[in-house]
């Protein structure tokens, strides 16, 4: 017998070659994909909903700037168009021209009613946008008119 070590003979393990991070593997790609795919419809989005309420924001401020220069110098009359037209322009950027042009008297303020979930403009002091506004003296407390317009344009949905 011989007493050699038979574990001796053998040869040492031939390591293979590290693991490279670059190039990843297709599995990563794809997720990159995705996440990328992911981050533009986030931002088309956010983009849509802030392009969708400037409307709204931006007749909030003339309706903040009509009363602020009506406080300077308090002119009813002519304020009071102004907001009727702040609620015309604002309601023809919010629905179809074909649905809100055309209105006039009883059936815009039904409208307005409608859309902001109220009945001040048919029954309240909102009558007044209705035939009464080209009157030479029309009787309407223009302090109770901001808080019903503001109240519209925030309330009414938006449609398109």
């Amino acid at each position: 017998m011989s007493a050699e070590n038979p574990l001796a003979n053998l040869k040492d393990i031939h390591l293979p070659p590290t693991v490279s991070w670059w190039p990843p593997a297709l599995g990563w790609w794809i997720l990159a994909v995705l996440f990328i795919l992911l981050i533009v419809l986030c931002a088309w989005w956010l983009h849509q909903r802030y392009e969708r309420g400037r409307p709204r924001i931006e007749a909030l401020r003339i309706l903040k700037d009509l009363q602020e220069k009506h406080d300077k110098s308090p002119v009813a009359l002519t304020t009071l168009r102004t907001l009727s037209q702040l609620l015309r322009r604002t309601a023809l950027s919010f629905y179809q021209q074909e649905e809100v042009a055309s209105l006039q008297g009883e059936e815009w303020l039904k409208f307005l009613d409608k859309t902001g979930q109220t009945t001040e403009f048919t029954l309240g002091a909102g009558k007044i946008f209705g035939k009464n506004l080209y009157q030479p003296e029309p009787d309407f407390d223009i302090e109770v008119l901001f808080p019903l317009v503001s109240k519209w344009v925030k309330e009414c949905p938006y449609q398109s």
